[in-house]
């Protein structure tokens, strides 16, 4: 059971101050006959007339984002083995019609990447730079997912986001538990749709199709210990997923596929854009620095940020700036760090992305990140660094690394997914001839089935919002994925 900590004597003071406050402005409004209420009632078709722009700029969440394109999301919650509640968004047309039938084209799950959520992949102008809502088009089933401690994913059975053992998290546990439980909990959804078409059950009738344990709790039995709030159903057939990922939503499932070898035969094709592996050091010569410190010294991040959330008044920035101004502070500082223009983007991509860009995680994941670039290598993140080990021992590096070996991702033996990577020669955080060594080398079955596209010119953020990103990204991807579909009913009609 979580325990709540007692509220300080300032909390209560401040909170009576400013509900004082609130009730002295409600007084002078009606005194001067102001009624906010009755003032929209008169211009009733004020968020019809509203444009586009406007609409994404002024909501509060991916369901209003998509309602601006004509789009609805459903909400489904994966509660992960080690008990963070996640939120899964399913992307439709909004006059889909409601329906638990199994007939699925082809199901595509979608993640975003560091300090970001699943708005990112809805917030393109228009249309064709919004890949979900072309798929979704073409008649695929469209998840979209978020890690533990972002905007949609702050919640924990037993801990409150107050405390700093709820944001102890970094890669490794977005790749033990994030990925691969999501991914279970939406095969489980279709192996439960697939039962019910079958029985030809619909609504309440299905619950009886439910499998329980002697307690009553649903128990899927895939990675053995998992709590998904979806039962298992046992059916031989395994609804294989299309997983399209951006930055490190590319290095997650590369990271589960390690940890996990049987998740292999679950993911249909792995789509990698932007695919941060392992990425070179920052731009800047002083956060060079800070990520060389930050590395060699776990401590030295947490006393500048402390051990929960990083960032954690971006929404506040981003909303008393204004789009205009946050844009160029944005960019200014996406400059400093990688060294990016951003010519590619347009000004009116960049004023409505950037206000949903950013979303919390956890300063460890940062950390984390920093430990990879300066060791060069995919690997788990580094608990020791200096403890457990002599100050003598940890005088140079190379007697470091002498006490202490950090447990990599073991990429090169168990990865077996086609994978298809696009990336762009003017991005820092990809090194590609890295990328591919690590999942080719040693590996045979992947020497065929690692294919790398190369976009003239794109820094990272352009191959999702570019200004070609239709023509040199999302076109390719859905021409794939419908030549994939066509060859898999021409083999089972054979």
């Amino acid at each position: 059971m979580r325990v709540h900590k007692e509220i300080s004597t300032f909390s209560t003071v401040y909170n009576i101050t400013l509900l004082a406050l609130k009730v002295a402005i409600l007084c002078i409004q009606m005194l001067l006959g102001f009624n906010k209420s009755e003032g929209h009632k008169r211009d009733p078709t004020h968020n019809e007339r509203a444009s586009f722009k406007d609409k994404v700029l002024d909501a509060k969440d991916f369901s209003e984002i998509v309602t601006a394109s004509g789009y609805r999301a459903r909400e489904h919650v994966v509660t992960t083995r080690d008990g963070y509640l996640l939120v899964v968004h399913k992307l439709e047309k909004e006059n889909h019609p409601i329906s638990n039938t199994y007939n699925p084209k082809t199901v595509v799950y979608m993640h975003h990447g560091l300090l970001t959520n699943s708005e990112l992949w809805v917030l393109g102008s228009k249309k064709e730079k919004t890949l979900p809502y072309l798929l979704v088009d073409a008649g695929y089933e469209v998840y979209l997912g978020n890690n533990r401690g972002n905007k949609y994913s702050r919640k924990h059975l037993k801990l409150s986001a107050s405390d700093p053992q709820f944001w102890d998290f970094s890669l490794d546990e977005f790749s033990y538990f994030d990925i691969p439980d999501t991914i279970e909990y939406i095969q489980n959804l279709y192996r439960y749709k697939e039962r019910a078409s079958a029985f030809g059950i619909s609504g309440m009738g299905s619950e009886r199709l439910l499998i329980s344990d002697e307690t009553g709790s649903l128990t899927p039995n895939s990675f053995s210990n998992s709590s998904s709030t979806l039962g298992n159903y046992q059916t031989p057939d395994t609804i294989e997923i299309v997983y399209i990922g951006f930055s490190q939503g590319c290095s997650q499932l590369i990271a589960s596929l390690s940890l996990y070898p049987e998740l292999n035969s679950k993911i249909k094709i792995f789509i990698g854009l932007s695919p941060a592996i392992i990425p070179s050091n920052l731009n800047h010569p002083i956060f060079k620095l800070i990520v060389n410190q930050t590395a060699a010294d776990n401590s030295f991040l947490y006393s500048l940020f402390g051990r929960r959330a990083i960032m954690p008044s971006v929404s506040f920035w981003s909303t008393a700036f204004g789009a205009k101004f946050y844009e160029r502070i944005v960019d200014r500082s996406l400059t400093l760090l990688f060294g990016w223009t951003g010519v590619n983007i347009s000004k009116e991509q960049k004023q409505l992305g950037y206000p949903h860009m950013f979303s919390n995680s956890s300063v460890k994941s940062l950390l984390h990140w920093f430990q990879i670039i300066k060791a060069g290598r995919f690997q788990m993140f580094d608990e020791t660094c200096s403890c457990g080990l002599t100050k003598l021992s940890s005088l140079s590096s190379k007697s470091k690394e002498i006490g202490n070996r950090v447990t990599p991702f073991p990429i090169t033996d168990h990865l077996n997914v086609p994978m298809h990577l696009f990336y762009g020669d003017s991005d820092i955080l990809v090194d590609i001839e890295k990328t591919k060594s690590l999942i080719v080398d040693n590996n045979p079955r992947m020497r065929d089935k690692l294919r790398v596209e190369l976009c003239n010119n794109y820094e990272h953020m352009d191959t999702l919002w570019g200004d070609r990103v239709y023509e040199d990204v999302f076109q390719k991807i859905l021409i794939e994925l419908e030549n994939m579909n066509q060859f898999d009913k021409l083999k089972s009609s054979m």
